[in-house]
């Protein structure tokens, strides 16, 4: 006889038993997991009823923003929860040169993944630039981000047409972008753009 007390068969299970057995175990297992997913969710459900359980809801979804968005080009400027598990987004973007529906689109997919949330309302603004040039901007300059320069040693290799074709780049992608041909001697610009027939607005 197998080990244990003598006249005491050890139970054996043949194969189709065996095979109920672990199912048997994996339909456990597998209602334990969705009670414990039912029962999260049902917390986080009944968290939409409360101030405070709305404020860590927020939370929740600012970590879940955080993980799609570049510090460096976008953030979160407000998130509120509303009772009806809408979030509602505002984004504040540092540049305009730059696919903001993309951002937009991905910001809204990341908070439509959290389980409770219900939709979502996304919005944007555009921040105004700090100068380059610090506290000690003129008023010209107050609100100019960067400054690109393209320079060479020597004429006749491009300089003016990589600055027009970059700043239309620029502009093209939403971006506010000035143009200014340093060449007092023989600028290229006047021969590469055509103004528009208007005078120049004076500097805000």
């Amino acid at each position: 006889t197998p080990s244990g007390r003598s006249g005491d068969p050890e139970p054996v299970c043949t194969g189709r038993q065996h095979k109920h057995t672990m199912h048997m175990g994996l339909h456990h297992l597998h209602n334990h997991a969705t009670m414990r997913i039912g029962t999260s969710f049902v917390r986080r459900r009944c968290a939409l009823a409360t101030a405070r359980g709305r404020a860590r809801l927020e939370e929740e979804a600012l970590a879940a923003l955080n993980g799609v968005l570049d510090p460096a080009l976008a953030r979160c400027k407000r998130l509120a929860v509303q009772p009806d598990a809408t979030v509602a987004v505002k984004l504040e973007f540092r540049s305009g040169a730059m696919r903001r529906g993309a951002v937009e689109a991905a910001a809204a997919a990341a908070i439509e993944a959290l389980p409770w949330a219900r939709r979502s309302s996304v919005e944007s603004t555009l921040s105004r630039p700090r100068s380059f040039m610090g506290s000690n901007a003129p008023p010209s300059l107050r609100h100019v981000g960067a400054l690109v320069g393209i320079s060479s040693c020597k004429g006749g290799v491009g300089k003016s047409t990589v600055a027009v074709n970059l700043a239309y780049a620029l502009a093209t992608q939403g971006g506010r972008v000035g143009l200014l041909d340093a060449d007092v001697h023989g600028p290229s610009l006047p021969s590469l753009v055509r103004l528009a027939p208007r005078p120049v607005p004076p500097p805000p």
